[in-house]
């Protein structure tokens, strides 16, 4: 048997040390642990070092400790071994193992049975060992390959779980400690026998002194430490993200764009949201996602409002979950449309329609708004004006600049979504949604989003150009265009710069909120997982107030600032009504903002009907002093209604004046007449009755909302 031995030994080819699977460690940006995941089948957490960034006192407290012999014996310290038969033969049960490092390495990368033969392979093992590598590379392949815990591998996992610090920062008694546990992990496990663990650590402070690895002082002081071993850490943040972050990457430590404070923040803002819909609104998880405009990095991810919470599938990944976009896609489409020659100020019909296929579609407020001004149709979201501009657009062409925004989930034909596509009628993901937003929010260019600090910026591509995405941008930040369909004090009002959109999708299945400023962009779904709707809950009210908690959030974090205004801009005033440089017939104006190339031309007075063309010269001087077009006024819900009423004021009349509101003529006349305030979208003008000849001034248009 012994000459088999020697054969065995001299004949085969030296062993090379199996690495040990190591952990994936994954950070946020400044290197706050998110979440690990333990390497190899145990499941136990291993981050490999290099013997330079392990602590010499740890070197010089497992040599002492466990092989004193390490660096003048073969792998094999035959001394030991004769010494330990003979004690075992003379108490008659094993008192003595006599393994050395190399040994009790080769032990922990290939175990065996304890026999004889066990023994023995492990021997013939550790000697292969020591053949093929060096002192230095045996002491590293142990650091890194020795249990020091349960679910522990490595001095590196061991020191950050018990101490929280990397191995090489260990002073002399913590060093001590952690040599002291390879022996019996379980036995001298220090969260469970802290006794028997400090016990053998003064025996290693002891053994050090007596073989001159340290000195008297050394010793003395490292006694007097107070060492204390902290509690099992359970980091586990932003799973969604992390596994998204470990499919795509490498083993090893992972530094994320993942900002721990912002997740936090989207995280508990999500939360708080669907605790406060509650059950009564049948809404069950949502998403929430952040992305930081300059780089494309991701600074928030929550999937779901709860990964553990199985009955409402808590570990599906609601970023990345294919879901109907409803208004949200609208944005694009108007790009599209400036693009190739539209303006805000452009007037667009809202009123019944049957699109291809028998389709009619209908505003989420069930009525029609007329000719309305492409700037009121995108911020109010209405759904008719937006079918008929994909049509005039083309929906091939649409279809495509989705594509330019990155949105890939839309990977059907144009004619398979049909007009729909407008009002978002295909699948996107969120992680697509608040990445097109960002796009706007750089002017136009579109990044890929990224997850890694490290990884190589990624090429990038114009989307839309910087005149276009700022007219958009300038529509989804105005409150006062939005107010007419979501309230003055929606959650998009915010104490600076900010562009919002909704999108609510067919049945209350689905609702979105996205947002951005020129440095980050948010973006929230709430819904529920299993496809069944919502109840009457829209996204300006289910998931734009969770956005705006969000907003106020990374505020405080990375502040904001105003939107720029790139070259090729013009503010231009023009009439409400026709969208058209102002005349005499206009006796109200507003600013709009255009391309220097593309500037309004015209007068608006050749919009007005012939008969109100024909006696606007007579009527230049009538004018409704109050209200003035376009102003918005709210219902005081601390008032009885009919306590409250505004009074038309006419200027510029004289003899008999009669109002006409929303086609009716009232029954009070004069210059001044009381209207009791009504909810909704309303129309005035009066008419001068004097000297038998009859004038109309012109109409002013105001909006009443609760």
């Amino acid at each position: 048997m012994t000459a088999l031995f020697l054969f065995l030994l001299l004949f085969s080819a030296p062993a090379n040390a199996a690495e040990p699977k190591p952990s994936v460690e994954i950070t946020d940006r400044y290197g706050s642990p998110l979440r690990a995941y333990p390497g190899g089948a145990s499941g136990a957490a291993c981050l490999p070092v290099k013997l330079d960034q392990v602590s010499p006192w740890l070197v010089l407290a497992t040599v002492a400790a466990e092989d004193k012999r390490f660096f003048l014996h073969p792998g094999v310290d035959f001394r030991s071994v004769a010494r330990a038969a003979w004690q075992n033969s003379k108490k008659g049960r094993a008192v003595s193992g006599a393994s050395t490092i190399t040994q009790q390495l080769a032990r922990a990368l290939e175990p065996r049975p304890r026999t004889i033969f066990g023994k023995l392979s492990e021997m013939f093992s550790a000697l292969r060992y020591e053949a093929g590598h060096s002192k230095e590379e045996i002491l590293e392949g142990y650091f890194n390959g020795v249990s020091y815990g349960p679910l522990l591998t490595g001095a590196e996992a061991a020191a950050r779980d018990y101490f929280g610090l990397p191995a090489k920062d260990l002073s002399l008694a913590q060093a001590a400690l952690l040599a002291g546990l390879p022996k019996s992990p379980v036995n001298y496990y220090p969260r469970k026998n802290p006794k028997a663990a400090f016990d053998r650590q003064r025996l290693i402070l002891r053994r050090l002194l007596d073989l001159g690895l340290a000195d008297e002082e050394s010793y003395r002081l490292a006694l007097a430490e107070k060492v204390t071993v902290r509690e099992k850490e359970k980091v586990f943040e932003a799973p969604q993200f992390c596994d998204y972050a470990l499919k795509r990457s490498g083993a090893g430590k992972i530094k994320t764009t993942l900002d721990l404070r912002a997740q936090r923040a989207a995280a508990a803002a999500l939360k708080d949201r669907l605790a406060a819909l509650g059950s009564s609104h049948h809404i069950t998880n949502g998403a929430a996602l952040v992305i930081d405009n300059a780089t494309g990095g991701i600074l928030a991810w929550a999937g779901s409002n709860d990964f553990f919470d199985p009955i409402n599938s808590g570990q599906v990944d609601g970023v990345t979950a294919p879901r109907q976009p409803g208004s949200a896609l609208k944005p694009f489409l108007y790009a599209l449309a400036m693009s190739k020659g539209a303006k805000p100020s452009d007037l667009i019909e809202d009123a019944p329609l049957y699109a291809a296929g028998g389709h009619a579609p209908l505003n989420y407020d069930k009525t029609y708004h007329g000719f309305v001004r492409l700037r009121e149709a995108l911020a109010c979201s209405y759904n008719v004006p937006a079918v008929r501009l994909a049509v005039k657009t083309g929906l091939g062409a649409f279809l495509g600049k989705l594509k330019d925004f990155g949105f890939d989930s839309l990977d059907r034909p144009a004619d398979f979504y049909g007009e729909g596509l407008a009002l978002g009628n295909g699948e996107v993901t969120l992680l697509e949604l608040v990445n097109a937003y960002a796009a706007l929010a750089r002017g136009g260019v579109w990044l890929p989003a990224r997850f890694e600090m490290e990884s190589p910026a990624a090429p990038a591509r114009r989307a839309i150009g910087r005149v276009e995405a700022y007219l958009i941008t300038s529509i989804l930040s105005d409150n006062t265009a939005r107010a007419p369909a979501f309230g003055v004090n929606s959650a998009f009002n915010l104490p600076f710069d900010f562009a919002a959109k909704t999108g609510t999708t067919k049945d209350y299945r689905d609702n979105w909120a996205l947002g951005y400023t020129p440095e980050w962009t948010a973006g929230v779904w709430v819904g529920n997982f299993d496809g069944s709707p919502m109840r009457r809950v829209s996204g300006i009210s289910g998931a734009a107030p969770a956005l705006k908690e969000i907003a106020l959030a990374l505020k405080k974090l990375y502040g904001s600032s105003p939107f720029k205004r790139p070259p090729g801009i013009r503010t231009v005033k023009v009439c409400p009504d026709s969208g058209l440089p102002p005349s005499a017939f206009c006796p109200a104006t507003m600013d709009e903002v255009f391309s220097a190339a593309n500037l309004p031309s015209g007068q608006c007075a050749e919009h007005l009907p012939q008969a109100e063309r024909a006696a606007a010269p007579a009527a230049a001087k009538l004018s409704v002093k109050f209200p003035a077009d376009g102003d918005i006024f709210r219902l005081d819900p601390q008032t009885p209604r009919a306590a409250q009423a505004l009074f038309l004021k006419a200027a510029g009349a004289e003899g008999e004046i009669t109002w006409t509101l929303d086609g009716r003529e009232l029954p009070e006349k004069g210059a001044s007449v009381p209207w009791p305030l009504k909810p909704g979208r309303h129309s005035a003008y009066f008419t001068n009755h004097q000297n038998r000849e009859i004038s109309k001034s012109k109409p002013v248009r105001f909006t009443v909302i609760k």
